[in-house]
């Protein structure tokens, strides 16, 4: 997002139109985040509407502005597991397309093989969803969205190689889950 520091520097200074421009921006991001890792879209909306709350009146802790978006998803990722926590008992329902079990946006591919592949993918998903909720974490974090085994550190307040731990288990585990042909993780 270009002039992100500015638009932080002017939500940190109470502008309300500055904080929309952020919001239009992660919105989306934050909502797909929230629900990959609880998969529970009402759980999902309630994380980010308290997050862009948190966001907004805590905004004038952040010091360097550069450090915004793990900033941003540390929040995030806490409001996750606490209500994940609180939810737990509540089994996910499937409110939304799964995000792994979408087609190639130029169409291209034999339709047989889009099928076979958007089932494997949405295997993976569901095992995926059925890990433990620090490993769905850095699952989410690394391979959803792209962060760096040391971002992710800083956003779970754990050390780098507890984060590397965490994904080479889900990874072992996912591995096994799938080759038997079952999604109970």
């Amino acid at each position: 997002m270009d002039g992100q520091e500015e638009l932080i520097r002017r939500m940190q200074a109470g502008d309300t139109e500055a904080f929309d421009r952020i919001f239009d921006y992660y919105g989306e991001k934050l909502l797909r985040m929230a629900y990959l890792l609880t998969g529970n879209y009402a759980d999902s909306e309630d994380i980010v509407q308290e997050t862009l709350e948190t966001c907004f009146f805590k905004c004038g802790d952040l010091r360097d502005c550069s450090r915004f978006t793990p900033w941003l998803y540390q929040i995030l990722t806490r409001n996750a597991w606490r209500i994940g926590k609180r939810s737990r008992r509540e089994e996910p329902t499937e409110e939304l397309p799964e995000p792994c079990g979408q087609t190639k946006p130029n169409g291209e591919g034999q339709p047989l093989t889009i099928i076979v592949e958007n089932e494997e993918r949405a295997e993976l998903w569901r095992a995926v969803q059925q890990l433990n909720l620090k490993m769905r974490t850095v699952v989410v974090l690394y391979y959803y969205n792209d962060l760096s085994t040391k971002e992710i550190a800083r956003i779970t307040h754990c050390l780098e190689g507890t984060v590397k731990s965490r994904l080479y288990t889900a990874r072992k585990i996912l591995e096994r889950k799938l080759k038997e042909g079952g999604t109970a993780v």
